[in-house]
């Protein structure tokens, strides 16, 4: 029998960084073992946790991974998701808080802000060095 999971994917903003991400690690499964649902421009947890609630999945089988922004959201949605034992992953949170301490300095909290927005990483192509 073939196993399959729920990915919630939130932002609350269009969606596209966690979207890209979820897909890109999603692509290591079969594709009829992962279903992503894709929730953007959410504003408050209720919504997130009503959403979830009505959709009927059974949370033992499905994850929720985001990018929110607002610090105080994200830890309510922890605290949430724990209550309805639902997995979680914060990806843009924990960066910048990583960053934040190196930098000392807090992120600037804007939202929209984009890949094309932040600083071209130096490139290093091992492939070209085989």
């Amino acid at each position: 029998m073939e196993e399959s999971i729920i990915v919630y994917a939130v932002s609350d903003m269009t969606g596209e960084t966690v979207g890209r991400i979820v897909r890109a690690a999603s692509a290591q499964f079969p594709s009829s073992h992962v279903h992503i649902k894709l929730l953007c421009h959410v504003s408050s947890v209720e919504q997130i946790v009503r959403f979830i609630r009505d959709q009927g999945d059974d949370c033992r089988s499905c994850a929720v991974f985001h990018t929110i922004l607002s610090k105080r959201m994200r830890s309510d949605l922890r605290t949430a998701l724990q209550t309805l034992r639902i997995a979680s992953i914060d990806l843009l949170g924990s960066t910048a808080h990583v960053m934040a301490d190196l930098l000392d300095e807090e992120p600037r909290d804007r939202p929209g802000l984009t890949i094309d927005d932040g600083v071209e990483p130096e490139v290093f192509d091992f492939a070209q060095n085989a």
